[in-house]
């Protein structure tokens, strides 16, 4: 990482910071707490759809679907044909829904947020709740170049790209600062807010036996900022559960960053698993790699139909809405 420069290798930096020294468990943490935010005020409509959205019904594939966009994105990198296939998906998602539920999407600062939230969230909670270190200067700012790149792929309600009417956030305290103002906003009792969270905090407790369900449940909610408690009425972990929680997310990550240095990042795993064992890979991983695999084929070869494959992932993946 030393020899790379944050405005030209930005992806590489991100890459390297976010894809080798993590496991399932830290996986399966980042996406309930980025779930929890996502779903809180009035998008949580769109998302549990009358009780009929995957969140609330299966939630281990929502689990997937949204963890593979996530890891495809810090993988790849924004420009690639990899990630603009995600987006792609998730674009299409968005546009089908938004026209059920508009009031999910007219919304800008919580697209923004979103982006924010992928740039800075998990570094917040780790220097703010638990105390770790701060990612070094490189880090964050190869992760705010990051996150301007990522938001040029992500279409508005308008039908242009969300980074044009996006304010400018030109550094990574910026993205920080942004997360901080959208989250400190009065937030009022939600019931579709509820149940997203309901389902996501049960899926989580499901997937985690092994930990007693108060501290399976503190390990989500010590680290909600205060309107998430305002907005669904759940309640607080007592102080107990809060140290508790900080302590065992403190040590799952100071231990994932004390391990040997992997050889493979999260998705090299995936992705030679699969061609090992003949495991069929995810529908999200699946086209976004085939739109990789089809970005290198020729232009002629490329040119016999679209190069990103939209129209079957599209279908395939109609349930599939994004965290925004």
């Amino acid at each position: 990482m030393e020899t790379l420069d944050p405005q030209r290798d930005y992806t590489e930096i991100v890459k390297l910071g976010s894809m080798f020294h993590v496991n399932d468990f830290v996986l399966d943490w980042a996406f309930t707490t980025i779930m929890c935010r996502a779903t809180n005020g009035h998008s949580a409509v769109a998302i549990n759809r009358e009780g009929t959205g995957k969140l609330v019904t299966t939630a281990d594939n929502r689990f997937d679907d949204t963890t593979h966009h996530f890891l495809v994105w810090n993988e790849f990198g924004p420009d690639s044909p990899e990630t603009k296939r995600s987006v792609d998906i998730i674009n299409a998602l968005h546009a089908k829904f938004q026209k059920v539920y508009p009031s999910a999407f007219d919304d800008l600062p919580l697209w923004i947020y979103v982006i924010a939230w992928e740039v800075a969230g998990l570094s917040i909670l780790a220097e703010e709740y638990m105390g770790l270190p701060k990612l070094s200067a490189k880090e964050r700012e190869a992760r705010a170049v990051w996150g301007r790149k990522l938001a040029e792929s992500f279409t508005y309600i308008d039908g242009g790209p969300l980074s044009d009417v996006m304010p400018h956030l030109e550094t990574f305290e910026d993205f920080v600062a942004f997360v901080h103002e959208y989250e400190s906003q009065p937030w009022t009792p939600d019931a579709n807010t509820r149940a997203c969270h309901q389902a996501v905090l049960d899926k989580y407790a499901q997937r985690n036996k092994r930990l007693p369900r108060p501290l399976a449940d503190a390990l989500v909610t010590t680290f909600w900022h205060d309107g998430q408690f305002e907005c669904n009425g759940i309640e607080r972990p007592t102080p107990f559960w809060r140290s508790a929680a900080k302590n065992y997310m403190r040590a799952a990550l100071v231990g994932t960053q004390m391990m040997p240095s992997p050889k493979e990042s999260v998705v090299e795993k995936i992705l030679r698993e699969a061609r090992e064992q003949g495991k069929a890979l995810g529908p999200i991983m699946r086209s976004s790699i085939t739109a990789g695999a089809k970005a290198d084929q020729s232009d002629d070869t490329a040119s016999a139909g679209c190069p990103m494959g939209f129209g079957a992932a599209a279908e395939e993946s109609t349930d599939k809405i994004s965290g925004a």
